[in-house]
């Protein structure tokens, strides 16, 4: 009987730190992604001089200390300003796709590089909220007043918060974004890993939640969509995106009040619709901004 129950626990702490091991691991890989930049997805690895586009590089503090490093790219006409948001191991120059049709339309971008590439480590929404108000109040001291925002993936799910969150934004568009960030964990975790929600997911939220300082539960874009309106949105998404689901853009779109339009192209990898169609892309993206920020 003693062994009996001896054996019983040495195996429930062999369970219990298997799972701390593992759900550290996944935890690791959510809060530590690797930073690249792939040439079959993001294109422009070398910056905006790849475009022939002048830039400068800006740097401004957000309010826990880390110095933002960006893309500053003016444009003569001054039409608007755009930030640029790029997703979870990501750079910023994600938005260089787009950045050369929307600065010839006359657009000030701001190509925000999210802490993750500064000493911080990727939230999925949740601590980026205050890189964009460290961007905001960047374009703010100089004197613009006009601002838009272009998310990508994890990108796009901060900028929907951000959005909300802040009035002075006036237009956006959201590629390829999420309505839950656990939510897409889990589906990720499931379809990558053939990993069930129990017993490991909650273990993995509280190892998130521990070493990020946060609540993952509470990064729900789909939550705050609604109260963007009447300002403007768009939301692009592949139908057969191969990370976000595209349930997450009709469950977005549902949820958001007008005007909002939604581009769902039956592109099959994920953040890849310009690669997909490029002059749709940017046609798409710049008659939005042209007919709502100007």
């Amino acid at each position: 009987m003693k062994r009996t129950i001896k054996y019983t626990i040495s195996g429930l702490i062999f369970i219990i730190i298997l799972l701390v091991a593992i759900s550290y691991y996944f935890s690791s890989l959510v809060l530590y992604p690797k930073v690249n930049c792939k040439l079959d997805h993001h294109v422009y690895c070398q910056g905006p001089m790849e475009l022939g586009l002048e830039f400068e590089e800006v740097q401004f503090e957000t309010v826990d200390k880390l110095n933002l490093v960006s893309y500053w790219i003016p444009a003569k006409q001054n039409k608007g300003s755009i930030i640029m948001v790029h997703g979870h191991g990501g750079q910023r120059n994600e938005g260089l796709r787009f950045a050369k049709s929307l600065h010839e339309a006359g657009y000030n971008l701001l190509l925000l590089s999210l802490r993750r590439n500064h000493g911080g480590f990727a939230s999925m929404g949740f601590h980026e909220q205050k890189d964009v108000e460290a961007a905001l109040t960047f374009l703010k001291s100089k004197g613009f007043q006009k601002i838009g925002i272009f998310g990508f993936s994890m990108g796009s799910a901060t900028s929907i918060i951000a959005m909300a969150e802040h009035p002075e934004i006036q237009a956006g568009i959201f590629s390829s974004g999420y309505g839950s960030a656990i939510d897409v964990l889990v589906e990720s975790a499931k379809r990558d890993f053939g990993i069930p929600y129990y017993p490991l997911i909650p273990v993995v939220k509280l190892a998130l939640n521990l070493r990020g300082d946060m609540d993952i539960d509470s990064v729900r874009p789909i939550d705050h969509i609604a109260s963007i309106s009447p300002r403007p949105i768009a939301i692009f998404h592949c139908t057969k995106d191969d990370y976000v689901d595209y349930h997450h853009a009709k469950d977005l779109f549902a949820k958001a009040g007008e005007p909002k339009s939604l581009w769902s192209p039956e592109c099959n990898r994920h953040e890849r619709l310009w690669n997909f169609s490029p002059k749709e892309a940017e046609t798409r993206a710049v008659g939005f901004f042209q007919k709502y920020l100007k």
